[in-house]
């Protein structure tokens, strides 16, 4: 688990500060519950550039910009029934060419849902009780609030 901002503040106070206790590696490991090797990473990089933030992220650019995203949930949010090749085809029109899977990635990323529809739909919420009869016995079992038979 990444240590937080403050707990590498923390470990820098502790080993280097003036007023601090002047503790060890290790000791310090102990107390903040890290490994000794993360205890001199992060002092390694106080005293090259005194910044403990996060670096950032490297990688490829994202391909579509804000402005774009909301157009692929907008689009998602007044036709229940597109797909994601049917979204990037429309964007391609208006000149924005991106991928049917980056609009997936997008739309997830709005908190959407993308799958293919059910073929058939669950009824288990309609009735209150589905009943399989095997030979001439019925047996219950019982999960939560549902019954279910065997």
């Amino acid at each position: 688990m990444p240590l937080s901002l403050s707990q590498r503040y923390e470990i820098v106070f502790l080993k280097l500060h003036p007023l601090g206790p002047k503790m060890s590696n290790k000791a310090i490991s102990k107390y903040i519950g890290c490994e000794p090797k993360a205890v001199r990473y992060w002092l390694g990089r106080w005293q090259e550039n005194e910044d403990l933030s996060n670096l950032p992220k490297t990688g490829r650019p994202r391909a579509t910009s804000k402005k774009t995203d909301l157009k692929i949930v907008n689009i998602a949010k007044r036709e229940q029934n597109i797909t994601s090749s049917d979204i990037s085809n429309v964007l391609k029109k208006e000149g924005v060419n991106i991928d049917p899977s980056t609009v997936r990635r997008r739309l997830r990323e709005s908190g959407g849902t993308y799958g293919p529809p059910l073929k058939k739909p669950l009824t288990y919420r309609q009735t209150s009780r589905a009943t399989t009869h095997l030979g001439s016995t019925t047996s219950t079992l019982q999960l939560g609030q549902r019954d279910l038979y065997r």
